[in-house]
């Protein structure tokens, strides 16, 4: 049997960190007895290009996936028609399980980002983040296994429920461990009643605490407070938990089986966050239609509204969920940003990505990228006195394949990768500090345990793209 877990935005740095302190046994036992490496992630390093990466063992440019959201369009450089959230549908290519299905192997995957809705497996799959809710159709397959889920195992999350609000700390972390304690129960019960010959199985919540919980651990952020420190462990106890549940999975094996952890990126601090879409309004490449103001206002109490419930419910200890209409959740997780309220005659170029992905739209789209290539290494963010955009990539440089052209124009590296975009078009400020006090980086990492350590050198990284190559190899396939 193959064995792997993902353990969403785990950190290389902080898991040798804390295996020396030792709090992490059953990682240190990898590092140990078997292959323990960084494992480089995509640019951007955000978990829709990552895990779509991991899952095909091609680029970006040949499975199509570029962020969290796709911009409809009969074109490359053609107006959108709307901007919708990413799916399964948009992830080109063969999945390395499908390889394996094909060889005659069984395989369960739970909780892989961009797998709603699921394919027909040989064995059985749950969607990851993105999907909805578990009782939504095309969640699982077969679809049955979510009622079964639900009778078993209990409540159990595709994504920890609630939003995170400064103030409602304890009941945000009593959340995201008792999502983990599901995924833990999900796990034990499929292994016993669903066993296949490949599990995979990704625990989300270590990437979601690192994003919310960074400042209280880090003296040198800038919304550090030592009355805080309550919570400097938080990180360290869910990279615990989360421990706890490999080194149960590595009782499973058997002495011919391989256990693989990785993770899709690592993790650090957030600085900041650039505005792209104001920075573009601002600089006359992007244009709102008139009536824009009303519409804005409309988002913006509707936001409100959501985080006030959510204040509410962490205040009570519960976890309360606010019912949107689709419309309405694509408006809110996209930024406020909406193809129908843009004036297309007048915009040339627009953001869709946490990490700066810029779009160009019109007949004089290379103009228009020569001109923005030109400038944004100029954008600085004056409370730090830094310049924020270190390297300014085409997708020619830094993919290929037959999608390319649909790639974003522009991908931004941003300085030491301390730094998020926004897709708001009307921001307070250019750089603002929001919830979140931690992001991505691009090096996760890489553990290989059991027969399959023969099939990889401990020396030197790896990069994420490899990996479907290396499961099909250690499963022999």
């Amino acid at each position: 049997m193959l064995l792997v877990v993902g353990l969403d935005g785990a950190s290389y740095e902080l898991c040798n960190r804390w295996m020396d302190e030792g709090y992490l046994p059953n990682l240190t036992h990898i590092r140990g007895r078997g292959a323990w490496m960084p494992l480089q992630s995509t640019i951007p390093a955000v978990s829709p290009v990552a895990w779509s990466t991991f899952m095909t063992g091609t680029n970006p440019g040949e499975h199509g996936v570029f962020g969290f959201f796709v911009p409809e369009r009969p074109g490359p450089y053609e107006p959108p028609t709307r901007f919708r959230p990413i799916s399964s549908y948009d992830c080109h290519g063969k999945r390395f399980w499908e390889q394996m299905n094909e060889a005659g192997l069984s395989t369960g995957i739970v909780g892989v980002p961009v797998t709603y809705p699921v394919r027909a497996v040989n064995g059985h799959m749950v969607a990851g983040l993105l999907a909805p809710m578990l009782e939504a159709p095309g969640t699982t397959y077969p679809a049955a296994l979510a009622a079964e889920i639900t009778a078993q195992v209990g409540p159990y999350r595709i994504v920890p429920r609630g939003v995170y609000v400064p103030g409602g700390e304890e009941a945000f972390l009593d959340e995201v461990h008792r999502s983990l304690e599901l995924r833990r129960n999900l796990a034990s019960y499929l292994l016993e009643r669903h066993r296949c010959d490949v599990h995979l199985f990704v625990l989300y919540e270590t990437d979601l605490v690192q994003h919310k919980m960074w400042q209280f651990m880090d003296e040198d952020h800038p919304r550090y407070n030592a009355s805080k420190n309550r919570w400097h462990d938080a990180i360290r106890d869910v990279y615990v938990h989360a421990d706890a549940i490999v080194g149960e999975l590595m009782e499973e094996l058997g002495s011919g089986d391989t256990l693989v952890v990785m993770s899709d990126h690592g993790a650090g601090p957030l600085y900041g966050t650039l505005h792209l879409n104001k920075w573009l309004r601002e600089q006359g490449y992007l244009a709102y239609k008139t009536g824009w103001r009303q519409k804005l206002a409309w988002a913006a109490s509707k936001w409100k509204i959501v985080q006030l419930s959510a204040r509410i419910s962490r205040q009570l200890g519960v976890n309360q969920r606010v019912t949107l209409r689709p419309g309405q959740r694509r408006t809110l997780a996209s930024g406020f940003l909406r193809a129908d309220d843009l004036d297309w005659a007048a915009t040339r170029a627009y953001n869709m990505g946490y990490q700066g992905a810029i779009y160009t739209v019109g007949e004089r789209h290379a103009e228009t990228t020569q001109k923005l290539t030109e400038h944004l290494t100029e954008i600085r963010d004056l409370a730090r006195d830094c310049r924020v955009v270190e390297t300014v990539h085409t997708p020619a440089e830094l993919y290929a394949g037959r999608l390319v052209d649909y790639a974003p124009s522009i991908i931004l590296s941003l300085k030491k990768q301390a730094y998020n975009v926004s897709q708001k078009v009307f921001a307070p400020a250019l750089f603002t500090l929001g919830a979140d006090s931690g992001t991505h980086r691009r090096q996760g990492l890489l553990g290989v345990i059991g027969t399959g350590t023969k099939a990889i050198a401990n020396t030197g990284e790896f990069h994420i793209q490899g990996m479907a190559r290396l499961l099909l190899e250690i499963a022999e396939v």
